[in-house]
């Protein structure tokens, strides 16, 4: 039982650290936010936020979990309230399923 309680652990925290895209692809980079529709929320998110995260997507972690995430990297990626405030809506409408 320890032994699976740590396996677990260890998958967590690989998935956890898993790279996002590869922001030298540009091509992939591209064709990935391109699904979305064009709004202030995904420019900045795409600039400020995914560039540094390895340009994850907003469907690698629920509309629940993206508030208290936003609101721990606002001040970090220099986010106004406006700003903070569009890309919350943008990563919320497109969060996966929870």
């Amino acid at each position: 039982m320890k032994t699976l309680i740590q396996l677990c652990l260890i998958a967590v925290v690989l998935y956890g650290c898993s790279a996002g895209l590869n922001p030298k692809d540009t091509a992939a980079v591209e064709a990935a936010f391109s699904k979305y529709e064009e709004s202030d929320g995904k420019a900045i998110f795409k600039e400020k936020c995914a560039r540094c995260h390895g340009y994850r997507l907003p469907e690698t972690r629920t509309a629940e979990k993206w508030p208290r995430i936003i609101d721990r990297m606002a001040p970090k990626a220099k986010l106004n309230e406006d700003q903070k405030a569009a890309v919350l809506a943008f990563v919320t409408k497109h969060a996966k399923a929870s």
